[in-house]
């Protein structure tokens, strides 16, 4: 995809999710990670870049599954890229298999349909914040671990953001509060967050010279 797009050329995005992929009232008037992704593409490539938000509230990787052709496939992407497991997660350990089962469905119809695609793990829950909403997603990090897992063994493409904000929290509950907007979904600086991660992952960081530029624009 980012070649296609380093020759000039045109390239379509569609990114799938849940709650935390949809654009919604968690971000209270700013850009999710996808948002800033497609403002990124545009800085970098110059309007040769399309980016469909595909997230859903409340979604699983069954529902995804159920609704790819309609959501995601039927746009013929170049790139299709898929964050999902906290709301499978309410399943408990019990639903772990089930739900690896779906992510590699998943994984296996994009690629045949002649798309690539990139696994997205998401952000950390932190269990001392004693909510339900955080309780009943007591297993969640063996859903974080099951994405890492289908990713490794089907040889997919993954941008590990839960592995990434376990590293910038370092267990500190106040550090992870700042980048949150409830007990479950990021706020507008966790969604930086995330997307600076998608950044490195693509290699796209914005230069010293273009942070510059902005900062310049802004004044």
């Amino acid at each position: 995809m980012l070649d296609q797009l380093q020759r000039g050329e045109q390239a379509f995005i569609v990114c799938i999710g849940d709650s935390i992929t949809e654009q919604n009232y968690h971000l209270e008037g700013k850009l999710n990670y996808v948002g800033l992704l497609t403002e990124r593409l545009m800085e970098r490539y110059n309007r040769k870049s399309y980016v469909l938000n595909a997230g859903k509230s409340g979604d699983t990787s069954q529902g995804i599954l159920n609704r790819l052709d309609e959501d995601a496939l039927r746009f013929r992407a170049d790139l299709i890229t898929v964050m999902i497991g906290m709301n499978d997660s309410v399943q408990g350990e019990a639903g772990i298999a089930q739900f690896k089962r779906n992510l590699e469905q998943i994984v296996t119809r994009v690629i045949g349909s002649g798309s690539e695609v990139l696994l997205l793990t998401q952000n950390l829950l932190d269990f001392n914040i004693h909510e339900q909403a955080v309780l009943s997603r007591i297993a969640y990090p063996k859903y974080a671990a099951g994405v890492q897992e289908v990713a490794a063994a089907t040889g997919t493409p993954l941008c590990d953001i839960y592995s990434h904000w376990c590293e910038q929290v370092q267990e500190s509950t106040n550090c992870h509060l700042m980048l949150m907007h409830d007990s479950i979904h990021p706020g507008a600086r966790g969604h930086a967050f995330i997307a600076e991660q998608i950044y490195r992952y693509l290699n796209i960081l914005p230069s010293a010279e273009e942070l510059s530029n902005k900062l310049y624009l802004q004044q």
